[in-house]
């Protein structure tokens, strides 16, 4: 297969081809016309009969011994003379163009040729260049690999919007492909979890009545109280992972109902909170109600509130803080404390369903979280208080919104 000329090659020949070949061809077609127009008039000749019959028409006149047509004779003389000679000059000044007119087309046709190689040069780099590199970024693109940071420069021309609309594309399809990839996990996740709460689910139920069994036989020794008092709350610790595991993945059934948010919160500070830690509520009086579901929700925020009574305990702080604020069609609640915060490398990990930062716990706590929340139409967040501390946040949709849905996606998009 011939090798094909590469693309600033073939458009500096045709922008050469197109600018060249139009100007030789107007200078030649040019010069032509002006020869064959001289060709044509034949003005010196027709002055020299002019001046041969003139000239005996003249002599007769002279000769006829009129004083008056003497004197108009000589006159017309001195006149049909100077004109021959200006037709001679005439003549001699189009016989020396006719010679120098090609010669001229040619250096014309050879400038015209320079500047339009140059112009070329410089249109086909400047178009070939973008051209090239648009394709390397697509070859970036697909190699995964990070594009290029922007110059700085501002420009508006095509190019750049075509650059811009590229960076666009590629955040895009990374973007795309993290949320396929996190949707793909945790499909995995609850797999797993299901399969993982079954298993668990078939031993624990002979293993609860075997123990109530041992509990009725043995109840008067100390030791196998202690003994089956152990397997007591390690099986419901079972249990419970269990019910958790089967959660996950689950979307909440039923319609939903108005939920009065304040009061599930007011709730939840008097019940998950520790003691020793203070716990308030931020909110307003007339707090407007969010459509969902009450059980998922309060678990969503019970474990918000148990993880943040966690973090205020081993970190030696003492507050956990409910801010509750409404815009925009949207109910944002904060849940803050005061303790150590996030450690920057995981605070984009700690909803993944496999991470914890607990001795004991299975790390599917903030995956349900977020599970139960993005099932309402609402969206999480987590980050460290600038004052220390961290801060989890939920956003739902309020009740009675026409699209909730729609509404809290143009509201996140907008933060």
């Amino acid at each position: 297969m011939p090798r094909r000329m590469p693309f600033e090659g073939r458009l500096r020949r045709a922008l050469l081809l197109f600018s060249v070949l139009p100007s030789l061809a107007l200078v030649g077609l040019g010069t032509y016309a002006l020869s064959r127009t001289v060709q044509l008039t034949d003005s010196l000749g027709a002055w020299e009969r002019v001046g041969a019959s003139g000239g005996e028409l003249l002599t007769r006149a002279e000769a006829s011994g009129d004083t008056a047509l003497a004197r108009a004779a000589a006159l017309h003389r001195a006149e049909l003379e100077q004109s021959i000679t200006n037709a001679r000059r005439w003549d001699f000044v189009l016989s020396r163009a006719l010679t120098l007119i090609p010669i001229a087309g040619v250096i014309i046709g050879a400038l015209l040729a320079a500047l339009a190689l140059r112009a070329s040069r410089r249109i086909g780099s400047r178009l070939s260049r973008p051209v090239g590199e648009l394709a390397g970024w697509a070859a970036m693109v697909a190699r995964r690999e990070p594009l290029p940071a922007p110059s700085g420069r501002a420009t508006s021309d095509e190019f750049a919007v075509l650059r811009n609309a590229f960076r666009r594309m590629a955040a895009e399809l990374e973007s795309s492909r993290e949320r396929d990839l996190e949707a793909e996990r945790a499909r995995t996740w609850v797999g797993v979890a299901r399969r993982v709460a079954h298993e668990l689910k078939n031993p624990l139920t002979p293993m609860r009545f075997a123990l109530r069994t041992l509990q009725r036989a043995t109840p008067e020794r100390e030791d196998a109280r202690e003994a089956l008092e152990v397997l007591a709350a390690e099986s419901a610790r079972l249990e419970e992972l269990a019910r958790t595991f089967a959660q996950l993945g689950r979307m909440p059934e039923g319609p939903p109902s108005e939920v009065d948010l304040r009061e599930m919160l007011e709730y939840l500070l008097r019940t998950h909170v520790p003691a020793e830690v203070q716990g308030s509520l931020d909110a307003p009086e007339d707090l407007p109600s969010i459509a969902g579901h009450h059980d998922p929700l309060s678990r969503a925020f019970a474990n918000l509130l148990l993880n943040a009574g966690d973090a205020v305990q081993g970190g030696r702080g003492t507050r956990v803080t409910v801010d509750v604020r409404t815009a925009d069609g949207h109910v944002e609640v904060r849940v803050l404390d005061d303790g150590p915060g996030i450690a920057p490398g995981i605070i984009d990990r700690v909803w993944e369903p496999d991470f914890t930062t607990k001795s004991r716990g299975t790390g599917l706590g903030l995956s349900l979280v977020r599970q139960t929340v993005q099932a309402h139409g609402g969206r999480v967040w987590a980050r460290n208080r600038a004052e220390g501390g961290a801060e989890f946040g939920v956003a739902l949709p309020l009740a009675g919104d026409d699209d909730p849905r729609a509404a809290l996606k143009d509201w996140a998009g907008s933060r």
